[in-house]
């Protein structure tokens, strides 16, 4: 029902403070697909926590003013990372908050599970990780 993230573009400075990069979603028959809006990096302290944001979209956003994820990172013993990923999302709007809480507790919480078991085997795997 949600359209996957397929690649993202302009991403040079993403990883850093500031850093930016634009996902785009396939298409699909109620998404036009392409361009979603500009990720962004509002905080990161090395191995302990990120938080990002996206703000500013370049599709329809539901009435939802901003999607905001943050990743807590703590190290249990040598070579062990715990992980806890949590995902916010903002709504413009008080009559349609019923419908964002409906959408973000069925849709987007199945999304993030997707997300977070390619996370798993992406960590688990020899593959490079491109924001170094």
């Amino acid at each position: 029902m949600i359209p996957a993230v397929v690649k993202f573009t302009e991403d040079e400075t993403w990883g850093k403070v500031g850093g930016r990069r634009i996902p785009h979603s396939e298409k699909t028959p109620l998404s036009k697909g392409g361009p979603i809006g500009l990720d962004q990096i509002y905080k990161r302290e090395e191995n302990e926590y990120w938080q990002w944001g996206v703000a500013e979209f370049y599709q329809p956003s539901m009435g939802f003013r901003e999607f905001q994820g943050q990743l807590f990172f703590k190290e249990v013993e040598k070579d062990v990372i715990h992980i806890r990923w949590t995902y916010t999302l903002f709504s413009k709007s008080i009559p349609a908050y019923p419908f964002h809480w409906f959408f973000t507790k069925v849709f987007w919480r199945g999304q993030m599970k997707v997300g977070i078991r390619n996370m798993k085997a992406y960590a688990e795997s020899d593959a490079p990780f491109l924001y170094e």
